[in-house]
């Protein structure tokens, strides 16, 4: 990656778009919530442990559940973060925009999903 990257998505806190930093983790988390509260009802594993201990069928089926599930707040990530390189530097830098997505999306929905379903199981 470009020695930039760090630098860039530091700088990004403070322009334009910096709402979108709030908002898309915490769709990411609602999502999350609510396919945790999915997996306690089915009684399925924490999503965390299936992706790492399922076989590749099952997994499958846990990664595409979870695609379903982030896909449009995933792709307005990226077009916002697209926008916002556009604004402030007039270029766009395809990496650093994925680098984005991972960060404000996918890490928090896997990170909480299992723990929603735990939280969930134990009402």
């Amino acid at each position: 990656m470009e020695p930039e990257l760090g630098t860039n998505l530091i700088e990004r806190l403070n322009g334009p778009f910096s709402l979108r930093l709030l908002l898309q983790p915490t769709m990411a988390l609602l999502f999350a919530m609510r396919d945790g509260r999915k997996d306690a009802k089915e009684g399925a594993q924490p999503y965390l442990q299936a992706l790492l201990n399922q076989q590749t069928d099952s997994r499958r089926e846990t990664v595409s559940s979870a695609w379903a599930s982030l896909s449009k707040v995933m792709t307005i990530a990226f077009i916002l973060d697209c926008a916002f390189q556009y604004a402030t530097t007039g270029s766009v830098a395809f990496l650093e925009a994925i680098a984005m997505v991972l960060l404000l999306c996918a890490i928090p929905y896997t990170l909480i999903r299992g723990p929603a379903a735990r939280f969930f199981s134990s009402r």
